[in-house]
This record gives C-alpha cells, structure tokens and sequence, in this order.
C-alpha cells in the first residue's frame, strides 16, 4: 500500500494508472495499491505538491531531496549583516 498526502491548501484530483482518479482535500492522507501509482503521481511528489510514502516496509519511491529554495534561504542567512547598534 502506497500512502498520498495532500502537501497544499487546496483540492487535488490525480489520475491513478488504471482507470479512475484519486481526490485529496487540502492536508488530506488516502491510502492506494502499489498497482494504481501512476506517473502523473509520481511527478506530483517530484514537485512537492503531495508526499508518497510506502506503508508495506517495502523500498521507498521516492527520497524526499531539498529544493533549491532551502538552500537559497540558507545562502541568504548566512550573508546577511548584523544590526548596527
């Protein structure tokens, strides 16, 4: 079983890899077969926009990598200048 998280604030329609489709509220977790994954899914957790965890022990689908803006924030803190007293 494959777990989908809803990472936004608003509704998602996904299509599974057979037929029909998968709803997620906002911040909404449903469970899927392994089987009904499709790549539309997988681009989607690419993105950031949901998270896929697999509930069956098995091998990850996808590590979770920082996105270019957490590294741009930590660049930027490093360079900023101290107050002036």
């Amino acid at each position: 079983m494959i777990e989908i998280r809803n990472l936004q604030f608003q509704p998602l329609t996904l299509n599974l890899s057979g037929q029909g489709t998968l709803h997620l509220g906002p911040r909404e977790r449903k469970s899927i077969a392994r089987k009904d994954l499709s790549a539309e899914i997988k681009t989607a957790g690419k993105r950031g926009l949901v998270r896929i965890t697999d509930l069956t022990g098995g091998v990850e689908p996808e590590p979770e990598k920082p996105t270019a803006t957490d590294d741009a924030a930590a660049d930027e803190a490093k360079t900023t200048s101290k107050r002036r007293k």
